[in-house]
C-alpha cells in the first residue's frame, strides 16, 4: 500500500510514521510488514503486508484487520492506493 503524508517534510518526519507504523501492526497483529517503495520520497510512504495462513479467508482476514488499524492510526495521511503483487 501506498499512503501520502502531506505534512511530512523530510525522511525523518517519514520514517517516524513508518516505524510507528510498522510497530503497532507487527505487536497487534500476526502478519509482517515493512517498507518497501518510495524510500527516497519524504511525503509516500510504501508499506508490503504479508499474511501467512492455512486457509486464504484466513489470510485475507488477517490483512483486511491490519488495513483497518493503519486507517485507525490517527494520522494526517491518506491511503493513494492498496493493491496485490
Amino acid at each position: 500500500m501506498v499512503i501520502h503524508i502531506p505534512w511530512a517534510h523530510s525522511l525523518k518526519d517519514k520514517r517516524q510514521v513508518a516505524r510507528s507504523l510498522i510497530d503497532r501492526i507487527g505487536r497487534q497483529h500476526p502478519v509482517a510488514i515493512a517498507e518497501i517503495d518510495h524510500l527516497d520520497d519524504a511525503q509516500l510512504l510504501g508499506l508490503g503486508i504479508c499474511a501467512l495462513a492455512n486457509a486464504r479467508t484466513h489470510a485475507e482476514r488477517m490483512l483486511q484487520e491490519a488495513l483497518a488499524e493503519i486507517g485507525r492510526a490517527g494520522l494526517d495521511a491518506r491511503t493513494v492506493e492498496i493493491g496485490e503483487r
